[in-house]
């Protein structure tokens, strides 16, 4: 391979990431149907032949963008989450673990959200390939606290307060904290919140 070949390969892979970097907020905004391959290409400072070049058409853009989403997600969520020790303490563990994650990934959440509104479900790569292991890592843990409740129980617990640290996270912040009553720590009101919520719910607390 010539100098040259392997600066225009290095070339595209740049311009590749470009464009996905640049779909991604605007499928998160805008949706599948609302955000147009033109719109991509101007964000990304290329032309729509180039665009077409790397992903063939705005399917295969979002298909790209869906698949990069997994693997970003997979790839960041924290897998150590037995580290402590006392039953309360796990579960606030837990819940700073998950409260962290979606904080960073807020644009990849959007997307995840943008896409079960204008596909009804979410995308089969994400279901198989994170939100099933997570939801295996997640019950076990309330499996230690709850036995007795059945595996769909302590599933449905897990989906409601990740659902809600979701919702949480993509709430602009000034706004959020206006509807809360002006707190000064938000991030700690609502880890502490969700924590206890959780706790009662388990009956770790009366």
């Amino acid at each position: 391979m010539t100098l040259g070949s392997r600066k225009q390969r290095a070339d595209g892979a740049r311009t590749r990431e470009r464009i996905l970097a640049e779909a991604l907020p605007l499928f998160a905004a805008r949706g599948f149907a609302g955000t147009s391959v033109r719109q991509v290409a101007a964000s990304a400072e290329v032309n729509v032949a180039t665009l077409a070049y790397h992903f063939s058409d705005k399917q295969g853009l979002y298909d790209a963008v869906v698949s990069r989403l997994h693997a970003d997600l997979e790839r960041d969520f924290p897998q150590d989450l037995m580290r402590s020790s006392s039953p309360e303490g796990l579960v606030a563990e837990l819940v700073d673990r998950a409260w962290a994650f979606v904080q960073s990934h807020r644009e990849p959440i959007r997307l995840q959200l943008r896409h079960v509104l204008d596909h009804g479900r979410q995308p089969d790569v994400v279901v198989e390939e994170l939100s099933e292991p997570l939801l295996v890592r997640a019950d076990a843990v309330i499996a230690l606290f709850r036995p007795d409740w059945s595996p769909a129980r302590r599933r449905l617990l897990v989906l409601s307060w990740m659902h809600a640290l979701v919702r949480l996270s993509i709430e602009d912040s000034g706004q959020l904290s206006k509807m809360m009553g002006e707190t000064e720590d938000l991030d700690s009101e609502i880890r502490s919140g969700v924590t206890e919520m959780l706790c009662l719910q388990l009956g770790l607390r009366a």
